[in-house]
């Protein structure tokens, strides 16, 4: 790494530390700081790349450097991304390396059930809206971003473009029939809401996603699902900021709250049936999600554990949340999904 920095940086490097960052399942985050002499101030960069095993998500690392280079250019608080490099003989495969931005995507007691923070837990949701309502507000195609992302062609066909685009992803890699993957995309086009406008949308939102200081939101992480259309998908995956806050039978905070204040503050209604429909579709892009897993785990046998997890039980999971949406089969227990949490909650650091 230290030879790396030189030659990149042409300046004298000492003193490197790495640290590779505990969490995310998607791609690899790395952690560098250094110094450009000894007892100078330490500098901090974030790498980027996929598994040594292959890409799990669909989208390329190089469109990922793309969105971060490009939103650079906005308001929207993201890190800055430095350079792309493409010369294998480094690190053994392409990677990008944006600025270390500080901050953490943990909220002192967000999680802390105590009614005291509910307070806590309501700014920083809407910490978050605010940011989003940065990235629906950014001009797309003056950014180029139509040049990378199928656009709809009018609000009423944005529900069709994802899916469409989610079936020609699929054709590229599936090695089994998985016929609640069809099923699920004729329902989804069957039953596709009209967009209130054609914004560009994150696709990853909510608690872990962000990074946090100070109580404010200082940097959006986690662009490998970006889309263009309806601004409910991202209201579909929003975690715990669209979560209900209920005290003595009053909701203090909910989705219809985050609902109204995004209308407040951008004039935009998004109604909450769209974002209901957009959590079906989102289910079945994460199935997308676990067959590439799949192929990785049995086209490599160095595959991470993990991987073998998402490709088995998580794509189950999935299968058996479309189907009940699709009114196949009955909604699955929900100690499937205290489990899966009670998994990921695990793996955080």
């Amino acid at each position: 790494m230290a030879a790396y920095l030189r030659h990149r940086l042409r300046t004298p490097i000492s003193e490197v530390k790495i640290q590779q960052f505990p969490r995310g399942s998607s791609r690899e985050t790395w952690f560098i700081e250094f110094l450009e002499r000894p007892g100078g101030s330490p500098q901090r960069l974030v790498f980027r790349l996929d598994f040594s095993t292959g890409k799990v998500i669909m989208s390329e690392l190089q469109e990922e450097y793309f969105i971060y280079e490009r939103l650079g250019r906005t308001d929207v608080p993201v890190a800055a991304a430095l350079w792309w490099e493409d010369d294998e003989k480094w690190l053994g495969r392409p990677f990008y390396v944006r600025r270390h931005v500080e901050g953490d995507w943990q909220v002192a007691h967000y999680r802390d059930p105590d009614p005291q923070y509910d307070g806590v837990r309501i700014a920083t949701a809407k910490e978050h809206l605010n940011a989003l309502a940065r990235v629906h507000n950014v001009d797309w195609r003056a950014l180029g971003f139509d040049q990378r992302l199928p656009v709809p062609p009018s609000p009423d066909r944005c529900a069709h473009t994802y899916v469409s685009a989610l079936e020609n992803t699929l054709s590229g890699y599936r090695r089994e029939a998985m016929p609640i993957f069809i099923e699920a995309a004729a329902w989804l086009r069957e039953h596709a809401p009209v967009a209130s406008r054609i914004v560009l949308c994150k696709g990853t939102n909510g608690y872990g996603e962000e990074i946090f200081s100070g109580g404010h939101l200082v940097a959006m992480s986690d662009w490998e699902e970006v889309s263009i259309g309806d601004p409910a998908a991202d209201f579909a995956f929003m975690q715990d900021f669209g979560r209900d806050i209920v005290r003595d039978g009053q909701t203090l905070w909910g989705l219809d709250h985050a609902l109204a204040y995004y209308r407040e503050i951008t004039g935009t209604e998004v109604a909450r049936e769209a974002v209901v429909f957009y959590q079906t579709l989102q289910s079945l892009k994460a199935l997308l999600h676990t067959h590439s897993t799949a192929m990785t785990v049995h086209t490599r046998p160095d595959a991470p554990i993990r991987q073998a997890w998402t490709a088995t039980e998580v794509s189950h999971i999935y299968k058996r949340i479309l189907a009940t949406a699709l009114g196949i089969m009955p909604a699955p227990p929900t100690a499937w999904f205290a489990e899966l949490n009670q998994t990921v909650d695990e793996e955080a650091p």
